[in-house]
C-alpha cells in the first residue's frame, strides 16, 4: 500500500459565516475572522494546523475591525470605513492573553514584515512609513536592519490545461481540472456533477497511477471559484455555506 494516504486533519464549525482567513504558516497559525449576518459584529478564532483552538469566538468592539494578520501570538487587525477601505486604527491583539493589547488609532495599517507591523501617521499619505516591534513593543521610524518579508508558503492550485493523464480518463462527469504539487507526488482536484450539485475529488498520483483518492466536499449547490489553499503538505477548504472549515493531510 501507498504511504501517500488522504486524511482528515480537522473539520471546524463557527457559528457565522467566515469572512477573513489569515496565515502563519511558520508557527502552524490560523485566524479566523467570522460575522454575524445580521448585526455584521465580527468575531475571532484562532486555531492551530492540527485544529485545536487557542481563541473561540473573540467577539470585536465595533464592526469596523476586521482581521489583517497573525504572527506568533499576536493577531493583527486593521480598522476600516464605509467610505474607504484605508482607515487610521491598528490592534495587535495577544491571542493568549486577550486583555494584553496594543491599539493605535492614530496609524494606518499597511503590511505585516516579519516581527514588524508596518504602518504610517493617519494624515500621511504616501512615505513616512514606521515599524512596531513585536519584539519590543516600539514604533521605529527607520528600517532595522533585521527587518525581512513576512513569508507563508502558501500555495494554491492550478488549473490544469494540458491533456488529461490516462489514469484520469475515466472520470467522466468533471467540468474543470486543478493540480498542485506536494514532494515528488501531484495532487488533482475537480468539480463532480451529479444532478444540479457538485462534490469535489481529491486525488493523489505520481505521474503514472493514481495513490489515494477521496470526496472532500459533498452537495455543494454551486462550483467554488478557488476550492483549497495550500502549505506544505495540508490543504485547507470552506465548505459552501461559510461556516465549516476542513483541512486534509495529503
Amino acid at each position: 500500500m501507498s504511504k501517500y494516504t488522504i486524511s482528515k486533519a480537522f473539520s471546524q464549525t463557527f457559528r457565522f459565516p467566515i469572512w477573513r482567513i489569515e496565515v502563519d504558516g511558520q508557527s502552524k497559525l490560523i485566524a479566523l475572522e467570522c460575522r454575524d449576518p445580521e448585526t455584521t459584529v465580527a468575531y475571532i478564532t484562532v486555531i492551530r494546523f492540527n485544529g485545536s483552538i487557542l481563541l473561540n469566538h473573540f467577539e470585536l468592539p465595533q464592526k469596523e475591525w476586521t482581521l489583517a494578520a497573525i504572527q506568533k501570538k499576536y493577531v493583527i487587525l486593521r480598522k476600516i470605513s464605509e467610505n474607504s477601505p484605508v482607515s487610521p486604527g491598528v490592534w495587535i491583539l495577544n491571542y493568549e492573553e486577550p486583555n494584553e493589547t496594543y491599539l493605535f488609532h492614530q496609524y494606518q495599517y499597511l503590511t505585516v514584515l516579519k516581527d514588524y507591523i508596518q504602518i504610517r501617521p493617519q494624515h500621511i499619505t504616501a512615505g513616512f512609513q514606521q515599524y512596531f516591534s513585536l519584539l519590543t513593543y516600539d514604533i521605529l521610524t527607520t528600517v532595522p536592519s533585521e527587518i525581512k518579508p513576512f513569508e507563508n508558503d502558501i500555495v494554491f492550485p492550478l488549473e490544469f490545461k494540458g491533456q488529461k493523464p490516462i489514469f484520469l480518463e475515466h472520470y467522466k462527469n468533471n467540468e474543470d481540472l486543478w493540480i498542485s504539487k506536494c514532494q515528488d507526488h501531484f495532487l488533482w482536484c475537480f468539480h463532480e456533477k451529479h444532478g444540479e450539485n457538485y462534490d469535489i475529488r481529491l486525488l493523489i498520483s505520481d505521474k503514472n497511477e493514481i495513490w489515494d483518492e477521496a470526496i472532500i466536499i459533498k452537495h455543494l449547490g454551486l462550483k467554488l471559484v478557488q476550492i483549497y489553499f495550500q502549505i506544505g503538505c495540508q490543504i485547507f477548504l470552506l465548505t459552501h455555506n461559510k461556516r465549516e472549515f476542513v483541512s486534509y493531510l495529503v
